[in-house]
């Protein structure tokens, strides 16, 4: 049998959770999300979001999801990253107006991409 350890009104943050959890080794699964996301007025109704884990692994679970609550794996403000690939600018006069004419007229053309 499971046990609901506990409730989000937002999707996502219980999959945050319960992901958490089955990075501990919790056998965790969120239940009623897909409901909250087709029909987002009912959320409330239905009790939220739940995160379900087994009986046995009730107060590790509760442990964890406490620890989630009190900010215990965020992230400091200072993390340095190295600098990444530089995206490519591929914007030039004729591919705006490749698409004008595709947002206006419907007529699809091809552009040519700017030189380096």
């Amino acid at each position: 049998m499971t046990v609901i350890v506990a409730r989000y009104t937002d999707p996502l943050e219980a999959q945050l959770v319960c992901g958490r959890l089955q990075a501990e080794g919790i056998d965790a699964f969120v239940g009623d999300a897909h409901m909250a996301l087709a029909n987002w007025e009912w959320r409330l109704a239905i009790g939220g979001v739940k995160v379900h884990v087994p009986d046995a692994e009730l107060s590790r679970a509760s442990a964890i999801v406490a620890e989630l609550d009190a900010g215990a794996y965020t992230l400091s403000d200072e993390v340095t990253r190295e600098p990444g690939p530089v995206p490519v600018d591929r914007e030039s006069w004729s591919s705006r107006l490749a698409w004008v004419a595709l947002v206006v007229l419907q007529l699809p053309l091809p552009w040519r991409r700017r030189r380096r």
